[in-house]
């Protein structure tokens, strides 16, 4: 464990308070769910704004603290890194589109999603918040800075659109089963038992899934906000690629190599591809696009720490701080 004095210095107490202010946020939105008082909703937002904040701090600590020790480039390669700043970019994403949206019920999956990424930054026994005094030449490189800041950015707003695609496959899902039902005529049927358990052991997530009903904007709305956010990940995710090769063809001698890492983020820059030009040109209906940015996301965690962390190559995490993400 870090000593105190070290984690003020470094910045990492500073991202541990911001965790439990989003805990904090995650349980005020939780209550609005449940309660639709808005006074909660406000003041977890608010609370998301502090941490938001908090974190920003950190980050200038941090990266000053880096300097200080001979590292001139922001630490951003290791995993505790990654995932403090994958957490600040989804608390980005989210402050802009409740500030252009309203997108009250949002909090509740994006304050979730940031809570696990800093979770998992904080108590994964490979990520460790100490800033490795040596890192290798290669990858002293601004290049590689702004390679990593692109990709997160387009994480973030993939984090995003997975969240407006589950409140919309929500939405949608309750929508055409209310005119289905108006079309046809109700019967009086026997109620099975064990449906009627079932109801009781899982009435908060029934509850939970009427209320996303009743928060969440109209489906239009949705889909206009998930095409919006994909495109703006999907530009980013290109500008990193192509930045990471640039760089990679300078440091190593090749654009392109095969790694597990580039192959999967081949795959999601091609998931999200297929979403656009399927957008765009096959006229595919909102439930589809939903669930492309449902399942990109997954890919996208695959991409980020399923590979990193599971599959041997130049992006793995072999040792606490010791290896970078590309």
């Amino acid at each position: 464990m870090i000593h105190m004095n070290a984690s003020i210095l470094d910045g990492s107490f500073y991202f541990t308070i911001s965790l439990l202010m989003i805990i904090v946020s995650f349980i005020g939105y939780f209550i609005y769910m449940f309660t639709t008082n808005k006074l909660a909703s406000t003041a977890s937002f608010v609370i998301v704004l502090g941490a938001f904040a908090l974190q920003t701090f950190a980050f200038i600590i941090r990266w000053r603290y880096s300097y200080q020790i001979g590292i001139y480039i922001p630490p951003l390669i290791d995993l505790y890194d990654s995932l403090v700043f994958f957490a600040y970019v989804i608390l980005f994403g989210f402050i802009l589109l409740k500030l252009f949206y309203n997108f009250n019920s949002l909090g509740f999956i994006m304050t979730f999603i940031s809570i696990c990424a800093l979770g998992f930054a904080t108590f994964y026994p490979l990520s460790t918040s100490a800033i490795e005094p040596y890192i290798i030449p290669a990858l002293r490189s601004y290049w590689l800075l702004y390679h990593i800041i692109s990709l997160f950015l387009a994480y973030g707003a993939f984090a995003a659109a997975f969240g407006i695609g589950i409140l919309f496959l929500i939405k949608y899902n309750q929508t055409h089963k209310s005119n289905k039902n108006k079309d046809t005529k109700q019967t009086i049927r026997k109620i099975n038992p064990i449906k009627k358990i079932a109801s009781i052991i899982f009435y908060p997530f029934i509850l939970l899934y009427k209320q996303f009903i009743l928060l969440s904007p109209s489906i239009d709305i949705l889909d206009e906000a998930i095409y919006k956010v994909v495109v703006f990940g999907f530009l980013f995710l290109s500008i990193g690629i192509v930045i990471g090769a640039a760089w990679a063809d300078n440091a190593w001698g090749g654009y392109w190599s095969w790694d597990p890492k580039e192959t999967w983020s081949l795959i999601t820059w091609i998931t999200y591809a297929v979403f656009i030009h399927a957008r765009l040109t096959k006229g595919w209906n909102e439930k589809k696009m939903a669930w492309i940015a449902v399942i990109g996301f997954i890919v996208v965690i695959c991409t980020y720490l399923g590979v990193d962390l599971l599959i041997p190559g130049l992006h793995s995490y072999i040792a606490p701080g010791a290896a970078p993400v590309l």
